[in-house]
């Protein structure tokens, strides 16, 4: 009978299966996946980090293995490689974990799926990668006395003095057998998911303050504000690959954020990290271009972000707060790109509809909760429903009383000649705002609330009324 990739033969039972970890029996790198969790302990880990370099990619290893490890229960593992492990066990082939991640993941690794007689990786002196780990499997097993599943062009070594050669990737050695074609990274889609393009929707709130200052008729408004929007979509995004980065265990422990690209393994960590850099390098260099006070305004959205992402985020009540802040800081940065001054009735009433929509965010993924149930990688659980829901619905009010507070102020009146319309306005935005609450408590709410509004065509028809009325006011 032929042999097929996953059914060692006879033949075959006495060579040991060696396989590789990083993109071979796990869809992402563990280098990168101990990087970021060890960042999250300690902050000033990229600077130690070039100075471990210095001593070799082996004490880099080490170093970032001894703060800390990734979750290894939650690692995109392959289906495909996993099922020739069994295979090979029970067909009685000898199983071997060889790696060049660190002895302690390796190790934690083989731990986690039980399906490994042996364990060669890298420690504190050795990197055990292409031709040093060719060279030591050859010392342990002798040429072609063992079967190789790798992935990269750093296997070719051990593809060459391995007996039977099998790849999960593009890369194929010479007379190699492929067990999976494997999932194709740096698609146009995947990065489009990363990336978040369709969020880009929520920095149409640069245009807010020239808008609310009538300045839409004036032809030098939107070139500068326009641009703003383009720095905020590069930022926005650059943040986003990060936020992932650094939620990589927690989102797979989500029922839906487990599928976004980063946490399924479907694309490159260490690519990841660099577009999200050229992203928030080039995102500032053009907010600095528009303007200092521009620049300074998305810096702050930078700075505030990332002090989100490293704390923040997991601390309840102070997360919903920073992001309605972040919002916030695109409705300042549109009025700095025209240097139009920041209405303080603007600012209220977009802090406290931030602040509802920032909750009605968590109360969706509360809603999913058991009472005792956390919510992975946030300080709430299922027993914070009722103080979600009723601080939301609290702060949604607040911000349908300041409209109606500044609809009825002197300013209005002076800058609307029928400002009896825009009390339509009102009505809308608390009919909305109630109808958001409503589904999020229902569980019927997307886990973003901007994202599910931009698809309602309940939220669509609400946004054209409001801009009917403001019309008619006009």
């Amino acid at each position: 009978m032929t042999d097929t990739p996953t059914s060692p033969s006879n033949a075959t039972a006495a060579r040991p299966l060696v396989v590789d970890l990083d993109g071979t029996l796990c869809r992402t790198d563990t280098l990168w996946e101990c990087f970021f969790a060890a960042w999250r302990v300690r902050w000033w880990l990229p600077l130690a980090s070039a100075f471990w370099m210095l001593s070799g990619r082996s004490t880099l290893k080490d170093q970032l293995a001894a703060i800390a490890l990734p979750d290894v229960s939650e690692l995109p593992w392959n289906p495909a490689v996993i099922d020739a492990l069994r295979i090979a066990r029970a067909a009685g082939q000898r199983t071997v974990l060889a790696t060049a991640a660190n002895v302690r993941i390796a190790q934690s690794c083989a731990d986690e799926l039980g399906l490994f007689d042996e364990v060669l990786a890298s420690d504190g002196a050795v990197n055990l990668k292409g031709q040093t780990k060719a060279a030591q499997l050859v010392t342990r097993f002798g040429p072609s006395g063992f079967d190789y599943v790798g992935d990269s062009k750093a296997d070719l070594p051990v593809w060459a003095v391995a007996s039977r050669k099998l790849t999960v990737s593009s890369v194929m050695p010479a007379d190699g057998e492929r067990l999976e074609q494997g999932v194709a990274t740096g698609t146009f889609s995947r990065w489009v998911k990363l990336l978040r393009v369709r969020h880009w929707v929520k920095n149409v709130l640069v245009f807010v303050a020239p808008v609310a200052a009538h300045q839409w008729a004036a032809g030098a408004t939107w070139l500068p504000v326009l641009l703003t929007f383009a720095a905020f979509c590069a930022v926005c995004s650059g943040v986003y690959v990060v936020n992932d980065l650094f939620d990589l265990a927690s989102d797979r422990a989500h029922p839906t954020k487990r599928r976004r690209p980063l946490a399924a393994g479907e694309l490159s960590l260490a690519t990841a990290a660099l577009v999200s850099l050229v992203l928030l390098i080039g995102g500032l260099a053009l907010a600095l271009w528009i303007g200092p006070l521009v620049g300074a305004v998305i810096a702050f959205y930078v700075i505030a972000n990332a002090i989100y992402t490293v704390r923040l985020k997991r601390v309840a009540v102070f997360d919903v707060f920073c992001l309605a802040g972040l919002y916030t800081l695109r409705i300042v940065a549109g009025a700095a790109a025209v240097a139009v001054p920041l209405s303080t009735w603007l600012v209220a009433f977009s802090v406290f509809a931030f602040l509802s929509l920032a909750l009605l965010k968590r109360a969706a993924d509360i809603d999913r909760l058991a009472l005792d149930e956390v919510l992975p990688g946030r300080d709430y659980s299922g027993k914070d429903a009722a103080f979600v829901n009723g601080f939301g619905i609290s702060t949604a009010i607040a911000a349908c009383l300041v409209l109606t507070l500044y609809i009825a102020s002197e300013q209005v009146a002076a800058m609307y000649a029928e400002p009896l319309w825009l009390w339509g306005v009102a009505v809308v935005v608390l009919v909305w705002l109630a109808r958001m609450w409503r589904m999020a408590m229902n569980g019927t709410m997307d886990d973003d609330p901007v994202i599910f509004a931009v698809r309602d065509s309940v939220s669509i028809g609400c946004a054209l009324a409001v801009a009917v009325f403001t019309a008619l006011a006009l």
